[in-house]
Order: C-alpha cells, then sequence, then structure tokens
C-alpha cells in the first residue's frame, strides 16, 4: 500500500512559514530544498520533529528537508499543496530581496540546475560503466548494432550536455527554456563542431570573425558545462530587458528574435571562450593536485565530502567533475574519493546495527546501510552517524585512509553515477585489470575501517548517559502516568499575557504551549536540568531539552533576529549539559527596548504535543525567577 504523504507536506509547509513564504521547491535524491522569503519564519524543531522527516537545516540560503529514499513520493505531495507556488515567482531576483551572499547563490544556482538532470547523467554515466563491463570481457561484437546503440545511449546525455543544462537552468532562472535550449543548438551547430575536428586534426581553418573584428573561435562545447550555464544566465538578463521595452503588440515575435541576436554573438565571440578556459584552467589545476598530492587530496576529498554534502558546496565540484569526466573519458578525482567516503558511510552505519541496543535504531540503521551500500548516503549520515556523532567520525577516518589509497593507484572511473555497489563496474578498464580490483579493494577496507573505528569509539544511545533521571539507587526513574513535570521560570520579572503578543505565531502558541515574562533582569538561567540542544547564530534563543525529555525554546524578544546578536551574550554552546539555575545567556534588556524592540522572554514547548497537557502554573504577576511557571502533564 502506497504511503500517503498528505500530513508530511501539510506540516512541512506550514512549518516553513505556509505558502506564501515559498518561493520555489524541488528535490534530490534524499531531500526537499526550498527557496524562502523569510528564513526566520521557519519552525526548525518542529520541522524535525514531523514524522517521516529526518533532519532540516539551511545550507547557505536554500532550506532543505531530509525525507531519505522516500522523497519523490513527499515531494509530490508537497507540489500538490503548492501549485503553481512552486515556479511562480523568479528565486533569483527574490533571493537578491534577501541580501543573500553571491557563494549561497552560486551553490543554490548550481544545485537547482543539476539536480533535475542527474536521472539522465547518472543513467548515462552507469551505462558507460556497463559499456566499459562489455568491452572489457568482449561479450558483444564492438563493430555490432547492439553495442553502437549502447554506446549512443551512454554518450548521448554528456555529448548533448549543453542542451540538457539549457533547460535547467532556464527553469532554475525562471527563464525561456526553449530559447536557452536555441542556444545550446548553436554551440553545438555542425558549423563549430565540424571547425574544431579541423582544428583538432592539425588542419587549418579559417578564423570566423562578427563584422570582420571580433574572432569566434571553435572550441569543444560538446559536454561543456560552463560555457552554457553563463550563456543561459546572460540570457535571462537579455530577454527581460528586451520584453520591458518592446511594445506589448510585438513582443511575442521581436522579443526572442532581438534576444537570440545579442545572447548568441556575446555566447560565440565571449562567454563560451570564457567559459572553456575557465574550466580547463580549473580542472587542470585539480588534476595537476591529485597527480602531485595524491595521498593527500584523496584523503582529504575522502574524509571531508560528507560534510561538503552537508554544506551543499559538493554543488561545486560537480561542474568540474563533468568536464573533467567528458575531457578524459574518466573521472580520477571525484568519483574514487566519493567511493570512498560512501562505502566508508555504510560501514560505519553496519557497526551502529550490531551494536545498538535500541530496535528503531537498528532498523534505521538496516535501512539507511543498505541504501549507503547502494549510493545513497543521506539516511545513514542523517539518520544515524551524524546523529550520534562518534561513528560519523568513523566514516571520515574509513574515507580518509581508502580515499587516499584510491588516488595513490590513480583508480579511474569509467562510469558516472550513484557512488555504490552499482557504480563498480565502472571501474572495469578494457586495458587496466587493475583499477577494478584496486577500486573493489579500496571500497572494502572503507567499509571496514569504518565499522571498526565505529565500533571501538562507541556511541551514546539517545536516553542514555546524563540523560538518564537516575535514583539513588541508579536504577532508571520512570515518570507515571498523570505526573506533571514543573518547568521554572528562567528570568524574574512581570507576566504578560501571551495572547497580546504582536507576533502572531508567538500569540497563538503556534510552536508549542507558551508562557511570557517582561523581563527585569538581564540573566537568562537554565529553568531545569538538561542539555543545551540549540544556540542561534544571532544568540537570541537557545534551546533545552529536560532529562524528562522536555524540549524548550527560551527565545529572548520578538524579531530581534534582526540585531544579529548585538546586545545578547551566551555563555552556553549545543551540547553543554546544564543544572537549574546556571547561567545560559546575558541580554541587554534596556538597550534592546531602546533600539526598538520588544525584550519579553518566550519559554516555548516545542513538544507539547507529546504530553496530555502543559499548562500554566503561573499565580502570580510578579515572577522570581525559579518560579514555576508552567507544567507537562504525561
Amino acid at each position: 500500500m502506497k504511503k500517503d504523504f498528505t500530513k508530511l507536506a501539510s506540516d512541512v509547509i506550514k512549518y516553513a512559514g505556509g505558502e506564501k513564504n515559498i518561493q520555489n521547491a524541488w528535490h534530490c535524491v534524499t531531500r526537499l530544498r526550498f527557496n524562502l522569503k523569510d528564513k526566520d519564519a521557519v519552525e526548525m524543531e518542529n520541522i524535525k520533529n514531523v514524522k517521516g522527516v529526518m533532519g532540516a537545516q539551511f545550507s547557505g540560503d536554500q532550506f532543505q528537508v531530509i525525507i531519505g529514499n522516500e522523497v519523490e513520493e513527499a515531494y509530490e505531495a508537497v507540489e500538490n499543496q503548492l501549485g503553481d507556488t512552486v515556479t511562480s515567482q523568479d528565486t533569483t531576483e527574490a533571493n537578491k530581496d534577501n541580501e543573500e551572499g553571491i557563494v549561497s547563490r552560486l551553490m543554490d544556482f548550481i544545485s537547482g540546475t543539476f539536480t533535475p538532470a542527474m536521472p539522465a547523467i547518472i543513467g548515462a554515466g552507469l551505462l558507460k560503466g556497463i559499456v566499459s563491463l562489455i568491452q572489457a570481457f568482449n561479450w558483444l561484437p564492438q563493430n555490432g548494432a547492439e553495442f553502437k546503440v549502447l554506446q549512443m545511449i551512454s554518450d548521448s546525455a554528456f555529448y548533448f550536455l549543453p542542451f540538457l543544462l539549457a533547460v535547467s537552468a532556464a527553469r532554475k532562472l525562471k527563464t525561456n527554456e526553449f530559447l536557452a535550449m536555441s542556444v545550446a543548438g548553436v554551440l553545438l551547430y555542425p558549423t563549430m563542431v565540424n571547425g574544431f575536428n579541423v582544428l583538432s586534426a592539425g588542419k587549418t581553418v579559417a578564423t570566423m570573425k562578427l563584422f570582420g573584428v571580433l574572432p569566434m573561435p571553435y572550441l569543444a562545447y560538446s559536454s561543456s558545462v560552463i560555457p552554457i550555464l553563463l550563456a543561459v544566465w546572460f540570457l535571462k538578463y537579455v530577454y527581460n530587458w528586451v520584453k520591458n521595452w518592446m511594445p506589448k503588440a510585438v513582443s511575442v515575435m521581436f522579443s526572442p528574435v532581438v534576444t537570440l541576436l545579442i545572447v548568441v554573438p556575446v555566447t560565440l565571440v565571449v562567454l563560451g571562450p570564457l567559459g572553456t578556459y575557465v574550466g580547463g584552467a580549473l580542472s587542470g589545476a585539480i588534476l595537476w593536485l591529485f597527480k602531485h598530492a595524491s595521498l593527500l587530496a584523496g584523503a582529504l576529498l575522502g574524509a571531508f565530502y560528507p560534510l561538503m554534502v552537508m554544506t551543499g558546496m559538493h554543488w561545486a565540484l560537480m561542474p568540474l567533475g563533468l568536464q573533467i569526466f567528458t575531457s578524459q573519458g574518466f573521472d580520477n578525482f571525484m568519483s574514487p574519493a566519493i567511493l570512498a567516503a560512501t562505502f566508508a558511510m555504510a560501514g560505519a552505519t553496519f557497526a551502529v546495527l550490531f551494536k545498538t541496543k535500541d530496535e528503531e535504531m537498528k532498523q534505521i540503521s538496516l535501512s539507511a546501510g543498505i541504501s549507503a551500500v547502494l549510493g545513497i548516503t543521506e539516511p545513514a549520515m542523517y539518520g544515524v552517524t551524524l546523529k550520534l556523532k562518534k561513528p560519523f567520525i568513523a566514516a571520515m577516518i574509513g574515507g580518509a585512509i581508502s580515499g587516499g589509497i584510491l588516488n595513490v593507484f590513480h583508480v579511474k572511473a569509467y562510469g558516472m553515477g550513484m557512488p555504490g555497489l552499482i557504480a563498480l563496474p565502472g571501474y572495469v578498464s578494457a586495458h587496466d585489470n587493475a583499477n577494478f580490483i584496486v577500486a573493489v579493494i579500496a571500497s572494502v577496507i572503507a567499509f571496514v575501517i569504518a565499522f571498526v573505528a565505529a565500533w571501538l569509539l562507541g556511541f551514546e544511545e539517545e536516553g542514555s548517559g546524563d540523560f538518564q533521571n537516575e535514583t539513588d539507587g541508579g536504577e532508571k526513574q520512570n515518570i507515571q502516568a498523570g505526573t506533571q513535570i514543573k518547568i521554572a521560570a528562567p528570568v524574574s520579572g512581570e507576566a504578560v499575557d501571551v495572547t497580546s503578543l504582536a507576533d502572531q505565531t508567538f500569540a497563538g502558541q503556534v510552536m508549542g504551549q507558551t508562557t511570557a515574562i517582561k523581563p527585569s533582569s538581564n540573566e537568562i538561567v537554565a529553568p531545569f536540568d538538561g542539555e543545551i540542544t540549540l544556540v542561534a547564530e544571532t544568540k537570541h534563543a537557545v534551546g533545552i531539552k529536560s532529562v524528562d525529555g522536555i524540549e524548550l525554546l527560551i527565545h529572548l524578544g520578538i524579531d530581534t533576529v534582526e540585531l544579529q546578536g548585538k546586545n545578547f551574550i551566551s555563555h552556553v554552546k549545543a551540547g553543554d549539559h546544564i543544572a537549574q539555575g546556571d547561567l545560559l545567556m546575558e541580554m541587554d534588556v534596556a538597550a534592546i527596548e531602546k533600539a526598538g524592540y520588544d525584550p519579553v522572554v518566550l519559554s516555548i514547548v516545542t513538544n507539547t504535543a507529546d504530553y496530555l497537557d502543559v499548562i500554566s502554573t503561573t499565580t502570580s504577576a510578579n515572577i522570581v525567577v525559579g518560579d514555576n511557571v508552567a507544567a507537562a502533564i504525561s
């Protein structure tokens, strides 16, 4: 029976700030990805608590919700609820309004461009590996029709890559994708291809010069990446500019003509050659590094690739990896290191499977481990290793050692695809039998080392160690049904009616039961024993989980995120264990009020739904720090 993701989609949209806050939505193999108008409208903890969500994070200014293997079904539900919202707004312009950094915009653009094209690239890449296997073992006659058809299928996505990227880049930039394909068509027009082939054969050909002055060099644009991305980016602005002044009565006919007459010559004279030379220089520099410092380079990429995935920086490697692969016919830097990181993540996850005593974690580890072996590591990363911390370190250790080995032996990938078990045929070479053998051995080494390291390092099960509430005899204290778990005031001051707050999210207690105090002191202290789960970068909020399981967000002021940390001092960090009364934060109440902000201190029980009820126990308008102000009824 097909799983229903309607509730998950509804909750994700709601806690992401609602439909009006979502400018764009798409997905990759494991994550829902969003461009939002207001990042601060996201209720992160609530999204993380949605059933079916493995985690959530911002990568630059792109909001990501980790779902795992069922992300396509989840996205369908999101898309059904958003409707036209998914493609209703120009995200690039909106990002400018949000003053998004250039690096974040670039990563967002690359991610949004390559993700839709990945099925074709992965399919063709895997088939390239199979073709190499057929060649190595001579399973089919290479002059036969069957082999030629397989070659055409495996080569087409890479040869015509500018067309694929033209479409996805145009969709990402919200410009006309058919005009974008027309520009790609010029780059791959027979005049350009034949001119390059003649020059490659050592013969001469007359240089094309625009107006007899501006040279348009014959370059290899098949399988290229950067030239078409630059061209589509330029096309977007030219097309919008032309449509702005073109009379509406003739715009449909003449705006495309004028746009192409501007974009194509500029692409052939400037953007195409620039993209080709820049891409060649960058890929050359990377290949030089991996050739002359193979052990270090491979180890670093193998170790830190999971961190790059977490931050989205792996997308920066994608254009270079594709350019190197298409220019050489193989990849000897990116794919081998990712293969090492993938099997290392799988090894660490299986170590958790066999070591944990938690039945739920066993089930998660089994599913995530199998996915990792097949090349999809996000469920293992977010659902297991990163959650338990030390297994993640073990995966980095395994990836570093195996990545170094793969690059020392100059292992080459002749196919591109998900870097797991099914990608191994892509390491078969008709001319180098050792290539495949080393790839297999290094994959096993990555798995085994990560497994052993995770086993030896161990990990703390959720709810164990310092997080267990124990009696003097050392036995766990069970909380009986109907028990009231008290929550103390984190600051002295005057009780405030929550419904009177200017912020409707807080006034409506959308995030959970809320207590509001107008502070008379600058010091914010722990309301109970527990662990710090979150300290906002802007220091205006701190999250705590009590030994009894209460998840509390202490929010200092309304809209004070805009102060960017000014007038706040943090005395704790995520992961710190604290006792009731410990100093957590300091806020300059007078300065905050002078700046025009409400300094009200909010205590929000974000997992209110886990209890029968959470009630206010405030009995006086004047509150002293440590007074019981709320209680969760189990």
